[in-house]
């Protein structure tokens, strides 16, 4: 359509803006949007035309019309401030207005809070545009931080950062009168968000919120809430938080009249209850409500951890005064350390390794927690948490000791008649019941009743030990953290390494797993001028750990192990006919066999497909081993969990340690290289003595080849060069007898094509690309097949 046509079509449009019926000047306004959308090209005479009208539907007296208004501009806000800038502080008060009108359910809230945060992004639009002060304005913002639908909240985030941004410190002095209720909203919307990319924009407004307020404003605006915002971090997870401890946050209305009023709308809202990281992963599966739980604990840390440091401050903190803000913090965070609550101490911890992240010393807080830390460290607690399982425990136990009793078989002198810790009670449901009920002769039905009773405590008692362990496992870990973090290690490094290696190997949330990554990536930093030094075997079992799942890392044995009990329950019949490729220990390609496997599942399913696997439980860090097609059983699990671990602590090592990784972590330099080197001889490659050594210098080569694939992914491109040394060892092992190696040795060539293309592809085309035609030697074409399919894998990633 040309411009006369759009321009008779917009005059059509703008005579349905003039009825009486609201629909027909919401149709009127639709149009009008799409026209200003579509035709970018016609804007300069068209904006003009149509936006007296667009202002009238902001004012209109109908929430769909004055939605549609808005969304209408968002488009084109960049031409309307700069061909309109006399009409825009209008639009923009109108707006301020209109948020005094809007609740959950009005249509327009959406885009008028979208409208309003993109004409804020313009410098001259604050200028020129605010007729009253900002004091009063932005606490109109406070509801939509709460909002149900996360574009709303998103863009409230935005608006305050804008009005934040563009402000510096003498020119904010709107911002002091508000600043303990922005801080409450912002804290509180934090503990009550469950989306990621949320929760980072609102770290970054609460940073910006700090820089531009005095410290002495923060510090007396935030220390009288420090102790509610540690408990609102530290909230179950299971139980609804105390509305006492939250602030209201219903939008003011204004008496309207004209609207319409919506089905199922009415006055009396009922009081919702809230919940840490939202009512609306209440109903999650335990894993995945546990990880959007601690990811809202880790930035309400993060929050308060920067706060810390404006209390801390020297300024604020003079000699002569009596009562001392750093001091203060220091006993209320002792005071949470000191408690029997697991969460009291997870929640303090954190708080303390991301205020020392950001602060390197404040002597007044470190000497009150860190001797306390390292009490924890030691120390084997029954936590609050698991007051309830712990107490059933206790019942059923006393129940099933009095039922033994009753048939005349008294155990009780060979356990505590008080209270059992969860080992004795694990004693009692096995050895001391079977070594009781063995030495008499029972009534098998009597036998058969004392059984299901135990069975049932047994269950008890195991659920128990679950809970407890995790809760004793994760207050340990970040304890160790926390005393990483402050940077005063003591003489005994044990209890600070075993629960960061124990959270490597067992923790399921990957949260959790790679924050004790980042720790002891901090922990060898801080150890390598230290005698004795324990890097060399912190790498040697995190190595160990990245090797554990035969289904990533081959075994040379076995290159291709069966799944426990699933293949067998199948049969053999559907193995030979679905797949065609058989791998052996010398012979073919595991790559072709795993695809062929994954399509073969795939295809002979019945019913629904079921429910996919979480991405926490499968996310794996940079490095190939994520296109690895597994299925994921229970058994199997506990592997996948540990090597988990281990990649995200080798990959996070590599990164902290950038381009000085060779020099001063020489055992994992040596754990990816080593074997490679001592191996492989490129310029006389003899298969058959490799073949003579056996299996064992085989799988050191297959493990050496899976450190060497996960680190270099993460490699600081200095190392490059260092790495390219060694492509030529890497295609030598494309022709070992070994399938493993070649497995292996094709993902790492795989890897290497994607940091160092150039020298990959030249060595791959020259060397190995021929073998395909080498009818006369399988191994060779199987080697170059697979480095093939690594390298096309990576290129079509990269």
């Amino acid at each position: 359509m040309n411009e006369t046509g759009v321009h008779k079509t917009v005059d059509v449009l703008l005579k349905l803006l003039t009825q009486e019926q609201w629909e027909v000047r919401h149709g009127g306004l639709l149009g009008i949007k799409y026209a200003l959308a579509v035709r970018q090209d016609v804007i300069n005479t068209l904006l003009p035309k149509v936006l007296t009208r667009i202002i009238e539907g902001l004012q209109d007296l109908d929430d769909d019309v004055r939605a549609v208004a808005a969304a209408s501009l968002v488009p084109v806000v960049e031409s309307l401030v700069y061909l309109q800038t006399q009409k825009v502080p209008f639009i923009i008060n109108t707006l301020w207005d209109a948020l005094l009108e809007l609740d959950d359910l009005t249509a327009s809230t959406n885009s008028i809070m979208t409208l309003l945060s993109s004409l804020l992004t313009y410098p001259q639009v604050q200028q020129c545009s605010i007729q009253q002060s900002l004091t009063v304005l932005v606490p109109r913002v406070w509801p939509f931080l709460h909002h149900t639908i996360s574009s709303v909240r998103r863009a409230a985030l935005e608006t305050l950062f804008t009005l934040l941004s563009t402000q510096d410190q003498n020119s904010s002095s709107w911002l002091i009168p508000i600043l303990p209720d922005m801080l409450r909203h912002i804290f509180q919307f934090c503990v009550l968000e469950s989306s990621q990319e949320i929760l980072d924009l609102i770290h970054k407004v609460w940073m910006e919120l700090l820089s531009k307020a005095s410290v002495q404003y923060v510090v007396a605006a935030a220390c009288p809430w420090m102790g509610a915002w540690l408990c609102l971090m530290m909230q179950p997870s299971h139980l609804p938080i105390d509305l006492n401890m939250l602030l209201e946050v219903k939008a003011r209305a204004k008496e309207k009249t004209g609207g319409k009023v919506r089905q199922g709308q009415s006055q009396n809202k009922e009081v919702l209850q809230e919940y840490i990281a939202g009512a609306d992963t209440i109903m999650e599966d335990p894993a995945t409500r546990d990880f959007v739980v601690m990811r809202a604990r880790m930035m309400a840390a993060k929050l308060l951890g920067a706060l810390c440091c404006c209390i801390c401050d020297p300024g604020v903190n003079v000699v002569t005064q009596e009562i001392k803000p750093a001091e203060s913090l220091g006993q209320l965070l002792l005071f949470h350390l000191n408690s029997k609550s697991a969460l009291q101490r997870i929640s303090v911890a954190l708080v303390i390794c991301e205020w020392a992240a950001l602060q390197k010393e404040c002597k007044a807080v470190t000497l009150a927690v860190q001797p306390r830390l390292l009490d924890i460290l030691s120390e084997h607690l029954y936590y609050d948490e698991i007051a309830v399982p712990f107490t059933r425990m206790q019942n059923e136990c006393k129940q099933l000791i009095s039922s033994l009793a009753d048939v005349h078989i008294e155990v009780g002198n060979r356990v505590n008649n008080n209270v059992l810790t969860i080992d004795q009670a694990s004693d009692l449901v096995t050895t001391v019941f079977n070594e009781a009920t063995s030495s008499f002769d029972l009534n098998p039905q009597v036998l058969q009743q004392l059984d299901s009773k135990r069975q049932q405590v047994q269950m008890t008692v195991t659920e128990t030990n679950q809970e407890w362990q995790v809760l004793q496992l994760r207050v340990h870990t970040f304890a160790a953290c926390a005393v990483v973090s402050l940077q005063q290690l003591p003489e005994k490094l044990n209890p600070i390494i075993k629960p960061l290696m124990e959270t490597i190997k067992k923790e399921e949330n990957t949260l959790v797993q790679n924050y004790a990554a980042q720790c002891i990536a901090k922990l060898l930093q801080q150890c390598t001028t230290r005698t004795p030094c324990p890097n060399s075997k912190i790498i040697k079992n995190l190595c160990s750990s990245l090797c554990v799942d035969p289904y990533l890392t081959p075994c040379v044995t076995c290159p291709v192990p069966t799944q426990s009990g699933q293949e067998n329950s199948k049969g053999s019949t559907s193995e030979k006919d679905g797949m065609h490729h058989t791998v052996t220990k010398h012979r073919g390609i595991i790559t072709l066999y795993r695809h062929q496997k994954a399509a073969f599942a795939i295809t002979s399913r019945r019913g629904p497909t079921p429910k996919a696997v979480k991405a926490q439980i499968a996310d794996l860090p940079a490095g190939s081993s994520g296109n690895i097609l597994v299925e994921l059983d229970e058994a199997q699990k506990p592997y996948l969990v540990q090597r988990r671990g281990a990649e995200f602590a080798l990959t996070t090592i590599v990164k902290h340690f950038g381009g000085e990784m060779a020099v001063k972590l020489p055992h994992l330099w040596d754990a990816m290289v080593g074997p490679l080197r001592n191996t492989i001889d490129i310029n006389n490659f003899d298969g058959k003595s490799l073949l003579d050594k056996g299996d064992s210098p085989a799988q050191e080569l297959v493990n050496s080849l899976q450190v060497f694939e996960t680190a270099a992914a993460s490699m600081d491109s200095e190392l490059h060069p260092l790495l390219v040394q060694h492509l030529p060892h890497l295609y030598m092992c494309l022709q070992y007898p070994s399938t493993a190696v070649r497995h292996m040795a094709a993902r790492c060539v795989g890897v290497m094509s994607k940091i160092a293309t150039m020298e990959t592809m030249n060595i791959f085309l020259e060397k190995v690309l021929p073998w395909l035609g080498a009818i006369d030697d399988s191994v060779k074409q199987e080697g170059a097949i697979e480095a093939l399919a690594y390298i096309s894998q990576s290129t079509k990633d990269g």
